[in-house]
């Protein structure tokens, strides 16, 4: 099996970017509080700044081109200077379980959240029903903070979302 290495995404990953997101929205439409025409509408910049950056885990195929397993993306919270202390993990999506890509991506995250001067705290939220996700952070050190009934719809279905936080160190 080929290493799982984490690439900082740029402006020109933009477009492959939205198109593994998109793709990844239509086929975790119950864990991803994105919808589809959510993402064409708005798409979401990777272009690395001081209170954000993107990844792709990603491995080597055979042509030596990346083969995306997964994407994060970390986040400063803005607006409030009392707040600014906090960074976000949003829009996690491994395409490929079982391999170790959560992990890695995971802990990229944290990694580079570490590196974003005055950062002390990472939180993220979680559909409560994607036990393997609560599973991975739970054994990451986050612990939950709150719990939201009906955060998003899945066509009438509510569902549940956990908001999930730890310390940086």
């Amino acid at each position: 099996m080929t290493p799982i290495a984490l690439r900082l995404l740029r402006a020109t990953d933009g477009p492959a970017y939205a198109e593994y997101f998109a793709r990844g929205t239509l086929s975790h439409p119950d864990t991803l509080r994105i919808a589809p025409s959510d993402f064409a509408q708005a798409p979401f910049s990777v272009e690395p700044t001081a209170d954000a950056a993107t990844f792709a885990a990603v491995e080597l195929d055979a042509s030596g081109v990346d083969r995306w397993l997964g994407v994060g993306a970390v986040e400063r919270e803005r607006g409030r200077i009392k707040r600014r202390h906090i960074a976000w993990i949003v829009r996690m999506l491994v395409t490929e379980p079982g391999r170790g890509v959560g992990r890695a991506l995971l802990r990229g995250l944290r990694a580079h959240a570490a590196t974003m001067p005055g950062v002390a705290k990472l939180n993220l939220t979680v559909a409560a029903h994607n036990v393997a996700a609560v599973h991975l952070y739970t054994s990451e050190g986050f612990r939950e903070f709150g719990r939201e009934d009906d955060a998003f719809r899945v066509g009438d279905r509510g569902v549940v979302e956990l908001s999930m936080s730890r310390a940086i160190s």
